[in-house]
């Protein structure tokens, strides 16, 4: 369960927005005089004019702003102690909202510093025509919602020499470099995760490059080689930090890079560049940070890095990498932080890998290398962090990491662990803020095991006995696929010594028993909680709805039954429930939030009519009410579920889970890409109502095994997401419309065992798909069934031979004429020698006359 943050460092998580705060002074005189003298007049005005442009809430934060103060001990604003002229407004992360009016702030005619970042501004009014030649440092970064569609406006800051625009969307710039290449004297480009999509390879030069000491474009979608303007001139520029990382760059690192000498940092990760690692970097002297990770580098790791002595980090990762890690790394005796990763690497680490290391900090290896090390030895370092994932480093834990007293956090997943030392493990784990042994092979007794540390994921080990006892201190628990048994109580119905912190706990995939205990008061905090995949008997209790933050509820897979009468409607930020395989009765539970995304229900006793106060929940993206005994027809409000018929902005959680889909079992990992609806295996009737088939953000629908009948409607040909369609084993008639050819993603379809007539659609999905999805039908025909004997008029079947053809055609004929002769002479006799019928048939013939005329 959320597997991604059982990989990487807790400390790595820490969001990225978080930068270091800037120290400023407020005004200090010791003369009184100047302390009560006004700030410069034009100054106040335009301080006001911007704080006017901001909304209501935000205003308030900026309370010290009025006129009847000294606009030089309002917060944010720092003057000139001698000219009492504002010179620098900090209002980095006021929680300020509105409109960035750069217009007024620019009038403060000797501003040079103005950082207004980490806020929630959403325009920008840019529109002036004069020179601002005394504005040096502008950071508006890390406004989320602020959108810029021009940067014509910064070539009227002349003097800049830092610009961060980070996390702005700067998607509409196709020109964001002529628009910056005018400053040259700019030291600082800051402009991260922008959704810029080109860098302008081929360019050969630029202005403000040769005086440039910073270049961050991380994150964006850059898809070109690495841009001919960092580089061609790299012997004239001056620049010392460049971070390109998490881009879609290519190509191979050019041998002008060498050039870069005064170069301190060079963070590429996360690209897709390919050749070899040079072996001339270890050149590069002055590096203290290099990070190479995640690419498609493929060789060996050059030895020569060991040459690079100023380095503090070192990252290098690509699973087409192979070889084995060189010795030379251990002559770094700099190193603080080091990270080798990739499938392909091998070999053995030694000693003397670490023997100079005595600086390290942080020590993350993710590649499939062993461990020749003496238990007695004892390392030059004391590690914050160890990080040893998909090593071989078991089957026993190793005693050195015992020598480390400082570890903030221990992480060996995947390492083939399979004993630890019992009591001195558990002692020495104790203080640690993130322990990792997941997919290990661990057998352990948990029963009497305190748990301490703030994150903890054990899953998919062979833990067993009882459940463990956790400390108040636990935030996050996944105790999952192991071998737990007995009853839950006694791990929830205990008060702890203060209030818990518990928001995360998975204890799915177990042997637990028992009845789920009624002690939920406890644990109101929890937002995420998975119980499935185990035992447990009993009604849900009534304490369960007293949850605060729940988010997800996965209970799937027990004996749970009685009618699920919980009230989860006051729960509001529930968005996923999963009773699915159990034996609840009674009808289909609907006190729901209005922002539930996700209702598993399938394979239960629920029955009656599909209720329509599920249609009010209209955030729905999926719901699964197959294996019940509900009746009745679906109810036309279905089209009200906006979130299956509409674009909708969902939430991401990546969590393991399973759906019945394209005709089986799949396991997915994030809920937020799927839009479902599946009633299967029901006792529905009636007509499928065609407000189903305005659901078109549907990726899969599945109605079959119910009593279905009337026909399949055109608009099926309007739900252009779909993937897959299931109608099998109803009592749908009619021809299937031309329309479902239409649907391009179409990949599985199942109309079988219906009364289905008709050819089948030409299109290239629908020929495709196996005839036993067609089966059942034994009006249909056309690929992939037999073709269809109209098609005979039209040069017909091929495989019937001339012979067959000639003696078909005469017995036809003669069928045909004995026919026609026994029908004419049968009523022309009669007529003949009849005389009442002849008169009445004349009659009706003068009849039909006189009505024609």
């Amino acid at each position: 369960m959320l597997g991604f943050t059982s990989q990487i460092p807790i400390l790595w998580l820490l969001p990225l927005f978080i930068l270091s705060t800037t120290i400023f002074q407020r005004c200090n005189s010791t003369d009184n005089t100047e302390l009560s003298s006004n700030c410069n007049e034009k100054d106040l005005s335009a301080l006001l004019i911007f704080k006017h442009g901001l909304e209501n809430h935000s205003s308030n934060t900026l309370s010290s702003w009025s006129n009847e103060n000294d606009c030089c001990s309002w917060k944010g604003v720092l003057c000139d102690n001698i000219t009492k002229r504002v010179t620098k407004l900090d209002l980095h992360q006021q929680y300020l909202e509105g409109e960035i009016n750069l217009q007024s702030l620019f009038q403060i005619e000797f501003l040079s510093y103005l950082d207004l970042s980490l806020n929630g501004f959403t325009s920008l009014s840019s529109s002036f025509n004069q020179s601002h030649d005394h504005i040096q440092y502008l950071d508006l970064s890390f406004n989320d919602d602020l959108h810029m569609d021009n940067l014509d406006w910064l070539s009227k800051i002349s003097s800049l020499k830092s610009l961060n625009l980070s996390q702005i969307n700067l998607q509409n710039q196709t020109n964001w470099l002529q628009s910056i290449d005018m400053h040259a004297s700019l030291l600082e480009l800051r402009l991260s995760s922008c959704h810029l999509t080109n860098i302008f390879p081929s360019t050969k030069h630029v202005s403000f490059a040769n005086s440039l000491v910073t270049l961050d474009l991380s994150a964006n979608t850059f898809d070109s080689e690495l841009p001919v303007w960092l580089f061609d001139h790299a012997s004239d520029m001056n620049i010392s930090h460049i971070d390109l990382s998490f881009n879609f760059l290519q190509g191979q690192i050019p041998k002008s890079l060498l050039s870069l000498r005064k170069l301190e940092t060079l963070k590429l990760s996360n690209n897709e560049l390919n050749g070899s690692i040079p072996d001339w970097l270890g050149q590069h002297g002055n590096l203290k940070y290099l990070n190479l990770a995640e690419n498609l580098f493929h060789g060996s790791i050059p030895s020569s890095l060991g040459n690079l002595s100023s380095l503090v980090e070192l990252s290098i990762g690509s699973n087409f990498m192979t070889g084995n890690i060189p010795t030379t790394i251990g002559k770094l005796f700099n190193l603080k932080s080091l990270f080798i990763g990739g499938n392909s690497l091998s070999g053995v680490l030694t000693k003397k890998h670490f023997s100079n290391l005595s600086n390290l900090e942080a020590l993350v290896l993710s590649a499939p290398v062993s461990f020749d090390i003496d238990s007695k030895w004892i390392p030059p370092f004391q590690l914050n962090g160890i990080s040893l994932s998909n090593t071989i480093l078991g089957p026993k834990f190793p005693a050195w990491i015992y020598t480390q007293k400082s570890l903030e956090y221990l992480e060996v997943p995947n390492s083939r662990l399979s004993s630890i030392d019992g009591d001195i493990f558990w002692r020495f784990v104790a203080n640690i803020t993130q322990l990792n042994l997941s997919h290990n092979n661990i057998s352990a007794d948990l029963s009497n095991v305190m748990l301490n540390s703030d994150l903890i994921f054990m899953d998919h080990n062979m833990f067993r006995g009882g459940l463990p006892h956790i400390s108040a201190n636990v935030i996050y628990l996944d105790l999952s696929h192991n071998s737990f048994f007995g009853t839950i109580s006694h791990l929830f119905c205990h008060k702890l010594g203060r209030e818990n912190s518990l928001d995360y706990l998975d204890i799915s995939s177990n042997l637990l028993t028992g009845e789920i205990p009624d002690c939920w008061e406890y644990w109101k905090g929890l937002s995420f909680l998975f119980m499935g995949n185990n035992m447990l008997t009993g009604e849900v209790p009534p304490s369960m709805d007293s949850f605060i933050d729940l988010i997800i509820l996965d209970l799937h897979n027990n004996s749970l039954s009685g009618n699920f009468s919980l009230d989860l409607s006051n729960i509001t930020n529930l968005e996923f429930i999963n009773i699915g395989e159990n034996n609840f009765s009674g009808p289909v539970p609907v006190k729901m939030p209005h922002a539930m995304e996700v209702m598993i229900l399938r394979s239960n006793q629920f029955e009656g009519n599909i209720p329509s106060q599920l249609c009010s929940i209209s955030s729905l993206i999926q719901l699964v009410l197959s294996h019940n005994k509900l009746s009745g027809p679906i109810p036309k409000c279905i089209s009200n579920f906006t979130g299956m018929g509409g674009a909708k902005k969902t939430s991401h959680y990546p969590f393991e889970f399973n759906l019945y889909n394209k005709g089986q079992d799949l396991e997915y990992l994030d809920y937020g890409l799927l839009r479902t609806l599946d009633l299967s295996d029901n006792n529905l009737s009636d007509e499928i109502p065609r407000q189903v088939f305005s659901l078109v953000q549907l990726k899969s629908l599945n109605l079959s095994r119910n009593h279905f009948t009337g026909k399949i409607a055109r608009e099926v040909g309007d739900m252009n997401n779909l993937e897959s369609l299931d109608l099998s084993s109803n009592k749908l008639v009619g021809e299937i419309p031309d329309t479902i050819s239409g649907l391009s993603f179409l990949s599985f379809l199942n109309l079988s065992s219906n009364y289905l007539v008709g050819q089948i659609p030409v299109g290239t999905q629908l020929q495709s798909f196996d005839a036993s999805f067609y089966d059942g039908n034994p009006g249909l025909c056309g690929a992939p069934l037999p073709i269809c004997i109209e098609s005979n008029k039209y040069g017909g079947n091929n495989d019937i031979d001339d012979d067959d053809d000639d003696s078909f055609t005469q017995s036809l004929y003669f069928g045909l004429g004995v026919g026609f002769a026994v029908g004419f002479w049968s009523l022309c006799g009669s007529l003949f020698l009849n005389k009442p019928w002849r008169h009445n048939y004349f009659r009706f013939l003068n009849r039909v006359a006189d009505q024609f005329h």
